[in-house]
């Protein structure tokens, strides 16, 4: 499991370049980014100012759709960015959401 900062102050920018060992087993993989995703949100929902940041890593692929779903339920501003560095190919891209929605 991760190791998670245990600050009190909230946060106004929380960044997870977490990533699974990738098997090659398409929904395995897809498994343990949601897991990771989900922790990272988890963290942000409990950790983040109301106006803060969340960036996560993420892979194209079965279950990516579901991750950005819990962003656009969890931040107002939802956005995928595929960093220039990037190759062209490369499955990866990063999520970012801004400014928590109010909690139900």
């Amino acid at each position: 499991m991760p190791r998670m900062s245990v600050c009190r102050a909230a946060h106004a920018l929380v960044v997870s370049d977490m990533a699974p060992n990738l098997s090659g087993v398409a929904s395995a993989d897809a498994a343990r980014m949601a897991d990771l995703a989900e922790l990272a949100l988890d963290f942000a929902k409990a950790h983040l100012k109301p106006e803060g940041m969340l960036i996560i890593k993420g892979f194209h692929g079965s279950g990516f759709s579901q991750i950005v779903r819990d962003f656009k339920l969890t931040f107002t501003y939802v956005r995928e960015r595929k960093p220039a560095a990037s190759r062209a190919e490369s499955a990866e891209s990063f999520l970012v959401g801004r400014t928590l929605k109010p909690a139900d």
